[in-house]
Protein backbone atom coordinates (compact mmCIF):
# COMPACT_ATOMS: atom_id res chain seq x y z
CA UNK A 1 0.00 0.00 0.00
CA UNK A 2 2.79 2.58 0.72
CA UNK A 3 4.26 1.38 -1.96
CA UNK A 4 1.34 2.23 -4.29
CA UNK A 5 0.78 5.85 -2.71
CA UNK A 6 4.24 6.26 -3.35
CA UNK A 7 3.77 5.98 -7.26
CA UNK A 8 0.91 7.69 -6.90
CA UNK A 9 2.09 10.62 -5.66
CA UNK A 10 5.18 10.35 -8.09
CA UNK A 11 3.54 10.10 -11.00
CA UNK A 12 0.95 12.97 -10.10
CA UNK A 13 4.49 15.26 -9.43
CA UNK A 14 5.49 13.95 -12.74
CA UNK A 15 2.47 14.51 -14.72
CA UNK A 16 2.03 17.94 -13.13
CA UNK A 17 5.47 18.55 -13.96
CA UNK A 18 4.76 17.87 -17.34
CA UNK A 19 1.92 19.36 -18.02
CA UNK A 20 3.42 22.73 -16.91
CA UNK A 21 6.21 22.06 -19.75
CA UNK A 22 3.68 21.66 -21.98
CA UNK A 23 1.71 24.57 -21.55
CA UNK A 24 4.72 26.85 -21.43
CA UNK A 25 5.75 25.65 -24.63
CA UNK A 26 2.99 26.27 -26.22
CA UNK A 27 2.88 29.81 -24.35
CA UNK A 28 6.40 30.15 -25.69
CA UNK A 29 5.25 29.11 -28.99
CA UNK A 30 2.26 31.34 -29.21
CA UNK A 31 4.73 34.27 -27.70
CA UNK A 32 6.94 33.21 -30.52
CA UNK A 33 4.55 33.42 -33.28
CA UNK A 34 3.09 36.94 -31.91
CA UNK A 35 6.51 38.36 -32.26
CA UNK A 36 7.01 37.22 -35.95
CA UNK A 37 3.50 38.27 -36.68
CA UNK A 38 3.96 41.76 -34.64
CA UNK A 39 7.75 42.22 -36.86
CA UNK A 40 5.31 41.06 -39.98
CA UNK A 41 2.74 43.59 -38.95
CA UNK A 42 5.52 46.33 -37.96
CA UNK A 43 6.89 45.86 -41.94
CA UNK A 44 3.64 46.11 -43.95
CA UNK A 45 3.05 49.27 -41.47
CA UNK A 46 6.42 50.36 -43.03
CA UNK A 47 5.29 49.48 -46.29
CA UNK A 48 1.94 51.61 -46.13
CA UNK A 49 4.25 54.62 -44.71
CA UNK A 50 6.63 54.39 -47.49
CA UNK A 51 3.42 53.88 -49.60
CA UNK A 52 1.78 57.40 -48.73
CA UNK A 53 4.80 59.45 -49.22
CA UNK A 54 5.61 58.42 -52.39
CA UNK A 55 1.51 59.15 -52.94
CA UNK A 56 1.89 62.57 -51.43
CA UNK A 57 4.89 63.37 -53.00
CA UNK A 58 3.29 62.23 -56.64
CA UNK A 59 0.24 64.32 -55.51
CA UNK A 60 2.35 67.46 -54.47
CA UNK A 61 4.67 67.02 -57.63
CA UNK A 62 0.79 67.05 -60.31
CA UNK A 63 0.22 69.81 -57.93
CA UNK A 64 2.98 72.35 -59.01
CA UNK A 65 2.64 70.92 -62.13
CA UNK A 66 -0.97 71.74 -63.11
CA UNK A 67 -0.54 75.66 -60.91
CA UNK A 68 2.43 76.31 -63.46
CA UNK A 69 1.83 75.18 -67.01
CA UNK A 70 0.29 77.68 -69.07
CA UNK A 71 -2.71 75.59 -70.12
CA UNK A 72 -5.70 76.27 -68.55
CA UNK A 73 -7.55 73.68 -66.89
CA UNK A 74 -10.79 73.23 -65.24
CA UNK A 75 -12.95 70.17 -64.04
CA UNK A 76 -16.18 71.09 -63.79
CA UNK A 77 -19.84 69.94 -63.95
CA UNK A 78 -21.77 68.77 -66.86
CA UNK A 79 -23.92 72.32 -66.42
CA UNK A 80 -20.34 73.86 -65.99
CA UNK A 81 -20.58 74.65 -62.15
CA UNK A 82 -16.50 74.23 -61.41
CA UNK A 83 -14.78 72.01 -59.21
CA UNK A 84 -11.32 72.90 -59.43
CA UNK A 85 -9.64 75.05 -61.70
CA UNK A 86 -5.07 75.80 -61.82
CA UNK A 87 -3.94 79.43 -61.91
CA UNK A 88 -3.79 79.59 -65.60
CA UNK A 89 -7.25 79.18 -65.52
CA UNK A 90 -8.07 81.39 -62.96
CA UNK A 91 -6.31 83.63 -64.78
CA UNK A 92 -8.84 83.19 -67.71
CA UNK A 93 -11.87 82.95 -66.52
CA UNK A 94 -11.48 84.92 -63.17
CA UNK A 95 -9.80 84.49 -59.45
CA UNK A 96 -13.13 84.23 -58.24
CA UNK A 97 -15.27 82.33 -61.00
CA UNK A 98 -17.84 79.58 -60.31
CA UNK A 99 -18.44 78.93 -63.59
CA UNK A 100 -17.68 77.78 -66.87
CA UNK A 101 -18.30 80.60 -69.28
CA UNK A 102 -21.30 79.90 -71.28
CA UNK A 103 -19.28 80.23 -74.59
CA UNK A 104 -16.87 77.75 -73.61
CA UNK A 105 -19.32 75.48 -72.82
CA UNK A 106 -21.23 75.49 -75.66
CA UNK A 107 -17.84 75.06 -77.74
CA UNK A 108 -17.36 71.71 -75.74
CA UNK A 109 -20.97 70.91 -76.64
CA UNK A 110 -20.41 71.24 -79.96
CA UNK A 111 -17.17 69.54 -80.08
CA UNK A 112 -15.19 72.38 -81.13
CA UNK A 113 -11.57 72.04 -81.29
CA UNK A 114 -11.29 76.02 -80.67
CA UNK A 115 -12.76 79.17 -79.06
CA UNK A 116 -11.76 82.76 -78.57
CA UNK A 117 -8.31 82.27 -79.73
CA UNK A 118 -7.67 79.05 -77.28
CA UNK A 119 -7.11 75.82 -78.23
CA UNK A 120 -9.95 73.25 -76.60
CA UNK A 121 -10.66 69.80 -75.59
CA UNK A 122 -12.39 68.35 -72.91
CA UNK A 123 -12.99 65.09 -71.82
CA UNK A 124 -16.02 63.33 -69.66
CA UNK A 125 -14.85 61.23 -66.48
CA UNK A 126 -16.86 59.67 -64.19
CA UNK A 127 -15.73 58.88 -60.53
CA UNK A 128 -17.78 57.64 -57.98
CA UNK A 129 -20.54 57.69 -60.03
CA UNK A 130 -20.30 61.33 -60.15
CA UNK A 131 -19.88 63.13 -63.85
CA UNK A 132 -17.51 65.94 -64.36
CA UNK A 133 -15.86 67.40 -67.69
CA UNK A 134 -12.11 67.87 -67.97
CA UNK A 135 -11.36 71.13 -69.78
CA UNK A 136 -8.20 72.35 -71.57
CA UNK A 137 -7.48 75.77 -73.19
CA UNK A 138 -4.31 76.78 -74.65
CA UNK A 139 -3.59 80.13 -76.03
CA UNK A 140 -2.36 79.74 -79.62
CA UNK A 141 -2.40 82.97 -80.31
CA UNK A 142 1.07 84.52 -78.65
CA UNK A 143 2.41 81.30 -80.17
CA UNK A 144 1.71 81.92 -83.75
CA UNK A 145 2.45 85.65 -82.98
CA UNK A 146 6.10 84.36 -82.31
CA UNK A 147 6.27 82.43 -85.51
CA UNK A 148 4.82 84.93 -87.52
CA UNK A 149 7.50 87.27 -85.91
CA UNK A 150 10.39 84.89 -86.52
CA UNK A 151 9.11 84.70 -90.30
CA UNK A 152 9.12 87.98 -90.83
CA UNK A 153 12.23 88.63 -89.20
CA UNK A 154 13.75 85.98 -91.42
CA UNK A 155 12.47 87.64 -94.62
CA UNK A 156 13.54 90.70 -93.51
CA UNK A 157 17.52 89.61 -92.80
CA UNK A 158 17.70 88.08 -96.13
CA UNK A 159 16.27 91.11 -98.46
CA UNK A 160 18.19 93.37 -96.20
CA UNK A 161 21.22 91.18 -96.50
CA UNK A 162 20.44 91.03 -100.59
CA UNK A 163 20.41 94.88 -101.30
CA UNK A 164 23.07 95.90 -98.90
CA UNK A 165 25.22 93.89 -100.80
CA UNK A 166 23.39 95.45 -103.85
CA UNK A 167 24.10 98.58 -102.85
CA UNK A 168 27.74 98.98 -101.07
CA UNK A 169 29.36 98.40 -104.89
CA UNK A 170 26.91 100.86 -106.37
CA UNK A 171 27.83 103.74 -103.89
CA UNK A 172 31.34 103.30 -103.93
CA UNK A 173 31.80 103.42 -107.66
CA UNK A 174 29.41 106.54 -107.69
CA UNK A 175 31.25 107.89 -105.41
CA UNK A 176 34.37 107.88 -107.07
CA UNK A 177 32.47 109.28 -110.03
CA UNK A 178 30.09 111.94 -108.92
CA UNK A 179 32.73 114.77 -109.20
CA UNK A 180 32.93 113.95 -112.55
CA UNK A 181 28.90 113.41 -113.92
CA UNK A 182 26.36 114.68 -111.69
CA UNK A 183 24.17 112.17 -112.91
CA UNK A 184 26.38 109.78 -110.51
CA UNK A 185 25.97 112.22 -107.62
CA UNK A 186 22.27 111.94 -108.04
CA UNK A 187 22.72 107.75 -107.62
CA UNK A 188 24.88 108.39 -104.82
CA UNK A 189 22.29 110.15 -103.19
CA UNK A 190 19.30 107.77 -103.84
CA UNK A 191 21.63 104.81 -103.01
CA UNK A 192 22.45 106.09 -99.47
CA UNK A 193 18.39 107.33 -98.62
CA UNK A 194 18.06 103.52 -99.90
CA UNK A 195 20.73 102.36 -97.71
CA UNK A 196 19.44 104.16 -94.48
CA UNK A 197 15.94 103.08 -95.38
CA UNK A 198 16.76 99.49 -95.73
CA UNK A 199 18.81 100.32 -92.60
CA UNK A 200 15.34 101.07 -90.63
CA UNK A 201 14.07 97.69 -91.34
CA UNK A 202 17.07 96.13 -90.15
CA UNK A 203 16.48 97.44 -86.55
CA UNK A 204 13.74 95.10 -86.48
CA UNK A 205 15.68 92.13 -86.53
CA UNK A 206 18.76 93.09 -84.36
CA UNK A 207 16.32 93.81 -81.06
CA UNK A 208 18.55 91.82 -78.12
CA UNK A 209 16.66 89.76 -75.66
CA UNK A 210 15.24 92.25 -72.93
CA UNK A 211 17.30 92.93 -69.85
CA UNK A 212 14.65 92.96 -67.33
CA UNK A 213 14.78 94.72 -63.85
CA UNK A 214 12.53 96.14 -62.08
CA UNK A 215 11.88 99.58 -62.22
CA UNK A 216 9.34 102.21 -60.81
CA UNK A 217 6.13 102.79 -62.62
CA UNK A 218 5.56 106.63 -61.26
CA UNK A 219 9.59 107.52 -62.46
CA UNK A 220 8.59 105.89 -66.10
CA UNK A 221 5.63 107.62 -66.65
CA UNK A 222 7.47 110.97 -65.84
CA UNK A 223 10.22 110.52 -67.86
CA UNK A 224 7.73 110.07 -70.07
CA UNK A 225 5.74 112.75 -69.34
CA UNK A 226 8.46 115.21 -70.12
CA UNK A 227 9.01 114.01 -73.42
CA UNK A 228 5.14 114.51 -74.10
CA UNK A 229 3.92 117.36 -72.06
CA UNK A 230 0.36 117.53 -73.82
CA UNK A 231 -0.43 113.37 -72.46
CA UNK A 232 -2.65 112.95 -69.63
CA UNK A 233 -0.92 110.39 -67.21
CA UNK A 234 -1.94 108.49 -64.34
CA UNK A 235 -1.77 110.84 -61.01
CA UNK A 236 0.71 109.58 -58.98
CA UNK A 237 -0.72 108.74 -55.81
CA UNK A 238 -2.65 106.25 -58.10
CA UNK A 239 0.29 104.39 -58.83
CA UNK A 240 2.77 104.99 -55.98
CA UNK A 241 4.74 101.79 -55.42
CA UNK A 242 4.01 99.98 -58.65
CA UNK A 243 6.97 98.51 -60.47
CA UNK A 244 7.01 96.64 -63.55
CA UNK A 245 10.01 94.13 -64.17
CA UNK A 246 10.96 94.40 -68.22
CA UNK A 247 13.59 96.27 -69.98
CA UNK A 248 13.06 99.59 -69.27
CA UNK A 249 14.54 100.98 -72.66
CA UNK A 250 12.95 98.79 -74.75
CA UNK A 251 9.05 99.40 -73.11
CA UNK A 252 10.22 103.21 -73.09
CA UNK A 253 10.57 103.17 -77.18
CA UNK A 254 7.30 100.88 -77.51
CA UNK A 255 5.49 103.66 -75.17
CA UNK A 256 7.20 106.31 -77.78
CA UNK A 257 5.74 104.91 -80.75
CA UNK A 258 2.36 104.55 -79.38
CA UNK A 259 2.28 108.04 -78.03
CA UNK A 260 3.73 109.43 -81.01
CA UNK A 261 1.07 107.64 -83.20
CA UNK A 262 -1.39 109.05 -81.07
CA UNK A 263 0.12 112.58 -81.84
CA UNK A 264 -0.13 112.13 -85.62
CA UNK A 265 -3.32 110.68 -85.62
CA UNK A 266 -5.47 114.30 -85.23
CA UNK A 267 -6.12 113.44 -81.49
CA UNK A 268 -7.30 116.41 -79.51
CA UNK A 269 -6.67 114.26 -76.05
CA UNK A 270 -4.19 111.40 -75.30
CA UNK A 271 -4.52 109.74 -72.33
CA UNK A 272 -2.25 106.80 -70.57
CA UNK A 273 -3.88 104.53 -67.69
CA UNK A 274 -2.78 101.81 -65.79
CA UNK A 275 -5.68 99.60 -64.49
CA UNK A 276 -3.64 96.92 -62.98
CA UNK A 277 -0.53 96.05 -62.01
CA UNK A 278 0.72 94.51 -65.31
CA UNK A 279 -1.60 96.73 -67.67
CA UNK A 280 -1.07 99.96 -69.47
CA UNK A 281 -3.45 101.48 -71.75
CA UNK A 282 -2.91 104.47 -74.44
CA UNK A 283 -6.24 105.75 -75.53
CA UNK A 284 -6.99 108.70 -78.01
CA UNK A 285 -9.89 110.77 -79.65
CA UNK A 286 -7.92 110.90 -82.85
CA UNK A 287 -9.05 109.26 -86.52
CA UNK A 288 -8.83 105.92 -85.52
CA UNK A 289 -7.91 102.79 -87.89
CA UNK A 290 -10.08 101.93 -90.82
CA UNK A 291 -11.80 98.36 -90.37
CA UNK A 292 -10.23 96.97 -93.79
CA UNK A 293 -6.42 97.90 -92.26
CA UNK A 294 -7.24 97.40 -88.29
CA UNK A 295 -5.87 93.41 -88.67
CA UNK A 296 -2.36 94.62 -91.08
CA UNK A 297 -0.89 97.24 -88.38
CA UNK A 298 1.18 95.22 -87.14
CA UNK A 299 2.76 93.58 -90.13
CA UNK A 300 6.67 94.68 -90.93
CA UNK A 301 6.37 97.19 -93.98
CA UNK A 302 2.54 98.21 -93.62
CA UNK A 303 1.95 101.81 -93.44
CA UNK A 304 -0.69 103.92 -94.19
CA UNK A 305 1.00 107.37 -93.17
CA UNK A 306 2.97 108.70 -96.80
CA UNK A 307 6.17 109.12 -94.86
CA UNK A 308 5.94 106.21 -92.80
CA UNK A 309 7.91 103.15 -92.38
CA UNK A 310 6.05 100.42 -91.00
CA UNK A 311 8.49 99.65 -88.22
CA UNK A 312 6.69 101.34 -85.33
CA UNK A 313 4.10 99.19 -84.80
CA UNK A 314 6.11 96.05 -85.75
CA UNK A 315 8.61 96.59 -83.27
CA UNK A 316 6.26 97.31 -80.34
CA UNK A 317 4.86 94.22 -80.76
CA UNK A 318 8.47 92.26 -81.20
CA UNK A 319 9.09 93.12 -77.93
CA UNK A 320 6.15 92.53 -75.99
CA UNK A 321 6.78 89.14 -77.35
CA UNK A 322 10.23 89.14 -75.73
CA UNK A 323 8.48 90.03 -72.72
CA UNK A 324 6.46 87.48 -72.51
CA UNK A 325 3.25 89.92 -72.81
CA UNK A 326 0.59 90.80 -75.59
CA UNK A 327 -0.05 94.06 -77.11
CA UNK A 328 -3.96 94.32 -78.40
CA UNK A 329 -5.80 97.34 -80.10
CA UNK A 330 -9.33 98.43 -80.17
CA UNK A 331 -10.74 101.25 -82.81
CA UNK A 332 -13.03 102.86 -84.71
CA UNK A 333 -12.97 104.87 -87.17
CA UNK A 334 -13.45 108.82 -86.63
CA UNK A 335 -13.81 107.90 -82.67
CA UNK A 336 -10.57 107.08 -81.68
CA UNK A 337 -8.00 104.08 -80.62
CA UNK A 338 -6.83 102.17 -77.67
CA UNK A 339 -3.49 100.30 -77.44
CA UNK A 340 -3.18 98.04 -74.47
CA UNK A 341 -0.08 96.48 -72.95
CA UNK A 342 0.18 93.80 -70.95
CA UNK A 343 3.46 92.95 -69.33
CA UNK A 344 3.68 89.23 -67.41
CA UNK A 345 4.59 89.25 -64.09
CA UNK A 346 8.17 88.35 -62.86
Amino acid sequence: MLLCLHFSLYFCATGCALIAICVAYRMVSRISRMRFSYRAIEAEIERLHQRLTDLHRQQLYLRQLTENIDTALVVCTPSGHIDWMNQAAREYFGQDAATVPEAVMDAVAERRDEVDGHALSSALISIDGRRSIIITLKDVSSLMSRREMEAWQQLIRVLTHEIMNSLTPIISISDTLSDENEAFSVINRRCRSLMEFVEGYRRLTRIGRPERTEFSVADFFAHLHQLYPEVSFPDTASIDGRTLYADRTQMEQVMINLLTNARESGATRIEVSMPDATTISVADNGRGIPPDVGGRIFLPFFTTKPQGSGIGLSLCRQVMIEHGGTIGVESKEGEGTVFTLCVSAR
